[in-house]
């Protein structure tokens, strides 16, 4: 059979042009890497209409041509719209082709999901493992009931969902991702994660987070259980990175890249082992981190990490169960410094029970930490998640909801109507702590002072993105 890997287009139909970088979708990759072991019969090809900005128009030419069985399509909530488009456009196309469909937004709603006349499968949950079993059975016309982790439509209609798929135990089993499939040269990071001039790409070492963060999506696709794989797997990956494709630096994906400190310290030393020369970002917690532990991640090429702060208000990360106490973020953050590397925090305006006096401490705690990079987004309750069921049992969602509007980087109207703080009025504020965090005489020194040449495109990227937000 032929299968077709489709990253829907999103940033051309959701006006976010210009708003950062391109990231290879690493899920794509996973799941053409596993199929390809497992079932090495079949042609693969990948049309990535994101990362190549293409058009619907386009896409259906290249549809047309490429002529597959099968297209898998990963759907993320902001671009579902896309992705429905897309399934239309395959269906007219040829109504033979299936259209299977995966990732957080047929993961919260499967059922939903597989309603729409031209999707035919969806999968739920992690996919490596459901989407080869569901492709074989298709191919020798078996009864799809036996496969587990799906949603399909039985021959009257009616919405099938099967049984839960136990995770991969063993990370190691599965195969790096497909990268050779990818058009390598088209991705790269945003202004706030580029710490070199070398070539990016984007890697995980583990599967879950253990907290319980009411906001996170992770929960809905890995649960809360934490999957690692080895020491060894992890660097061959970054080995095979360096040595075959010349990427030398890296995002680490993980929710928490710390949250086991001798696994963290195993990759590290590895690396340097090998003497591979990267550089690269994680995300961290503030209580998941001490000298020793960062003065390793220094040496095996560490540049920045991004604490996710989220709040300046304790109440508000309370209700978050974000199970952290924010005055330890200071201790946190000048430990970082003092070590060489830089330090970044995302934090998010809006969240349930927020009003202009919790956003306002946030935006002043930013200032006083004098982090290298901040992001602040507006509270998103993306499906499957507590916040989502908490803002829906509120009546809080706006009526004229769409879903593109879960995006958490755009101009679009933000998903939530609080008391007090209407969202046209978040977005203002959003807009406003930007500029007031980017455009102090502070920051801009502390950026100048160790300016290396290749920033300054980096500076002049980012400059641009923070002009768009007049």
């Amino acid at each position: 059979m032929r299968i077709l890997f489709l990253n829907p287009p999103f940033t051309k139909y959701a006006g976010l042009e210009g708003h950062g970088g391109k990231a290879l979708p690493l899920n794509l990759a996973y799941l053409a890497g596993y199929l390809r072991k497992h079932s090495p019969h079949h042609k693969l090809e990948v049309l990535d209409c994101e990362g190549l900005n293409l058009s619907y128009e386009t896409i259906e030419k290249r549809i047309k041509e490429i002529s597959p069985d099968v297209i898998a399509i990963t759907a993320p909530t902001p671009a579902y719209v896309q992705v429905e488009e897309v399934c239309k456009i395959i269906k007219k196309i040829s109504p033979k082709i299936k259209t299977i469909v995966g990732g957080p937004h047929p993961s919260a709603f499967p059922q939903e999901t597989t309603k729409n006349p031209n999707i035919d499968f969806s999968i739920i949950g992690e996919g490596e493992e459901t989407l080869t079993e569901l492709i074989s059975f298709l191919e020798k016309n078996s009864s799809l009931a036996e496969v587990k982790g799906i949603a399909y439509k039985n021959e009257s209609g009616e919405i099938i969902k099967t049984q839960p798929r136990p995770q991969i135990a063993d990370l190691d089993s599965i195969p790096f991702p497909a990268r050779d499939l990818f058009p390598l040269d088209i991705y790269f990071l945003p202004p706030t994660k580029i710490t070199s001039n070398k070539k990016a790409g984007n890697i995980i070492t583990s599967r879950g987070c253990c907290y319980q963060c009411t906001y996170c999506i992770a929960s809905v696709m890995w649960g809360h259980k934490v999957r690692f794989r080895s020491v060894k797997n992890v660097v061959d990956e970054i080995e095979e990175c360096l040595k075959k494709y010349n990427i030398g630096e890296f995002n680490f994906h993980d929710e928490l890249f710390t949250v086991n400190r001798k696994h963290t310290i195993a990759i590290c030393r590895e690396i340097k082992k090998r003497k591979l020369d990267i550089a690269w970002v994680c995300m961290c917690r503030i209580d998941f981190i001490d000298k020793e532990l960062l003065t390793e991640m220094k040496s095996a090429g560490c540049r920045k990490v991004f604490f996710g702060l989220e709040a300046g208000d304790q109440e508000i990360l309370n209700a978050m169960k974000k199970r952290m106490d924010i005055n330890k973020a200071y201790d946190a953050v000048k430990l970082v410094k003092k070590v060489g590397i830089k330090a970044g925090a995302s934090f998010m305006f809006g969240y349930l029970g927020e009003t202009e006096k919790t956003i306002r401490k946030t935006i002043n705690l930013a200032k006083k930490l004098n982090l290298d990079t901040v992001a602040f987004f507006i509270a998103s309750p993306y499906p499957g998640t507590e916040f989502y069921k908490q803002a829906k049992e509120l009546g809080l969602l706006r009526s004229d909801l769409q879903w593109k509007d879960f995006t958490l980087v755009s101009d679009n109207l933000p998903p939530l109507n609080l008391p007090h703080l209407p969202p046209k009025r978040l977005l203002e504020i959003q807009k406003k702590a930007y500029l007031e965090y980017y455009l102090r005489p502070k920051y801009i020194l502390m950026k100048l002072k160790n300016l290396r040449p290749w920033e300054i495109k980096n500076l002049y990227d980012g400059l641009k993105i923070l002009l768009k937000l007049k």
